[in-house]
């Protein structure tokens, strides 16, 4: 998924889950090569919002993505994202809701070894947003039909280390702004770094570097010189149940291209992952639910 996200300089927690066990090596901007097993359904929820140091300084507005991943075959799922935007912030005047884009994907992991796996991933977005919004990134809900392509690759140095590399590119299509000129937004090209550990079954700590580079300097009408933009993404994750895992991740910005619109996102936001045969299975007791520092015995990454 593009990723889509944020909150202030601190990191955030952040839910997601998986039917069986915890995806140790699901990134949250960097796409990873485990897809969602056969048959399963997972359901999620996400809140993002842009900062500065500068309350006064930062975006107008916030972000809720339900969304729902099944699996359609082994290494095959696909994906589908609704968006919700608040504008502006509450108590203003201008405080509003609308409805954002929708975006549909499908990911492949064709080829999967026990030290690599490569994988393809296609998405298209519906503008159902609101594209008069001039401040709005072209990466979240600015109402242009947009289409993503990108390759996968994942080094699995062990049972516990993984490296994940995104290779993107991302076609935008223009927005209607009304009584006022349309803006054609320009395509870009973005690549995603990440590094994820083990530290036991249940807690994996993650670090992502997160690059998109825009072929024009004027990224939208409102920002005309941010074209470059860098971010640096650390992550930890906690399996809390089997199937519900805890998650803590904020964005750093790097670039002054980005620094300039925002200096820190961060996510909120949950998963659940279930066996669509079997139904969830959410804990009946607190005896169901992990304990930190509770010893136990690594088991070995799922194949798929």
């Amino acid at each position: 998924m593009n990723a889509r996200a944020t909150l202030p300089a601190f990191v955030v927690a952040c839910l997601a889950a998986s039917a069986v066990q915890a995806k140790p090596y699901r990134a949250m901007v960097t796409r990873t090569a485990e897809t969602t097993r056969s048959g399963n359904l997972e359901l999620g929820l996400r809140y993002q919002g842009f900062f500065s140091l500068d309350f006064e300084e930062s975006q107008p507005y916030q972000q809720l993505s339900p969304s729902a991943r099944f699996g359609i075959l082994d290494n095959l799922e696909a994906n589908i994202y609704l968006e919700v935007l608040a504008l502006g912030l509450p108590g203003d005047e201008e405080f509003q809701v609308a409805f954002g884009d929708i975006p549909i994907g499908l990911q492949w992991t064709f080829l999967e070894e026990r030290t690599f796996a490569l994988a393809v991933y296609g998405r298209g977005t519906l503008p159902t947003g609101p594209s008069d919004l001039d401040t709005v990134l072209p990466t979240l809900s600015d109402g242009t039909w947009d289409l993503e392509g990108s390759l996968i690759g994942e080094l699995r140095a062990s049972k516990d280390l993984r490296f994940m590399l995104n290779a993107s590119y991302l076609r935008h299509g223009t927005r209607g702004r009304g009584e006022l000129p349309d803006f054609d937004v320009p395509d870009a090209v973005q690549f995603g770094l990440a590094g994820a550990y083990n530290l036991d079954n249940f807690t994996l700590v993650g670090l992502e570097v997160v690059g998109r580079f825009f072929l024009e300097d004027a990224i939208t009408p409102a920002w005309r010189d941010n074209a470059n933009q860098v971010e640096i993404i650390p992550v930890v994750r906690y399996e809390a149940f089997p199937g519900l895992v805890l998650e803590a991740v904020a964005g750093v910005s790097v670039t002054p291209g980005l620094w300039d619109i925002y200096q820190f996102r961060a996510l909120l936001g949950g998963t659940y992952e279930f066996d669509l045969g079997e139904g969830p299975k959410l804990p009946k007791s607190e005896d169901d639910l992990r304990r930190p520092g509770r010893p136990t015995k690594k088991q070995p990454p799922r194949r798929r």
